[in-house]
């Protein structure tokens, strides 16, 4: 059987990494140089892979995501998630690529929840304004997905989870196919990517029974109270 090949950036990430774990099984070969082999942001390293690639299909998984580091200096960010991502959506219309761009739930603010891919966005964070910066770029192409979604590790990767934080966030094992099963589609547009929506402190006891439940006026910094997103019917 011939495999359908994905050129994928950021394979070696949370994300990119559980994509290939899910590779055979939806019947595809990614394509997925590190990225020592192929800098997003260098556009003549990004033209020899993407020249020599025969698919028709990229997804661009990689991303600077330390929330955290970016407030403190963004530029490096802006480098990798916006100026790396022109250089994508330079190359795939010269090539005749579609491209499907991985954003986040955090382009919105948080305030109200549900929300659909037609709401309005507003960028709280400097990560996510850089996110939505791309975002706005992905869309001048005549071809492309914007999946928005949101992923923890395996594990839930702090001592005390938010009862009162809400979102369609989910694990990575779990996200990671839903994620793929969009990019085989036909889609084109906005979709958003999660699971049901419940509280941080809920997601969090599946896999950390013994994590401490607190409540986001315990918590010394602005955390988004509700960043679920409304999924299309299937």
């Amino acid at each position: 059987m011939v495999l359908k090949e994905i050129f994928l950036t950021g394979g070696s990430g949370t994300l990119g990494t559980e994509l290939i774990k899910n590779s055979e099984k939806f019947g595809v070969k990614f394509i997925a140089p590190s990225s020592s082999q192929c800098d997003i942001t260098d556009r003549d390293s990004l033209y020899e892979h993407l020249a020599y690639f025969k698919g028709d299909l990229v997804i661009h998984a990689a991303a600077a995501t330390d929330v955290t580091g970016i407030e403190k200096n963004p530029i490096n960010a802006m480098k990798i998630n916006v100026h790396g991502t022109i250089n994508l959506i330079d190359l795939c219309h010269r090539f005749g690529k579609k491209l499907i761009f991985i954003s986040t739930d955090y382009v919105f603010d948080g305030e109200k929840g549900n929300y659909l891919t037609t709401d309005l966005v507003n960028p709280v964070s400097k990560y996510a304004k850089t996110k939505t910066a791309a975002e706005f770029l992905v869309r001048t192409m005549s071809e492309f997905l914007i999946i928005r979604t949101s992923f923890f590790g395996h594990e839930f990767p702090y001592d005390q989870a938010a009862a009162d934080q809400w979102s369609t966030k989910d694990y990575v094992d779990v996200i990671a196919p839903l994620v793929l099963e969009q990019c085989l589609t036909n889609k084109a547009g906005i979709v958003h990517v999660g699971t049901r929506k419940s509280s941080t402190y809920e997601k969090a006891t599946r896999r950390k029974p013994d994590v401490k439940k607190v409540y986001l006026k315990d918590i010394p910094f602005k955390i988004p109270p509700d960043i679920s997103l409304i999924m299309e019917e299937k």
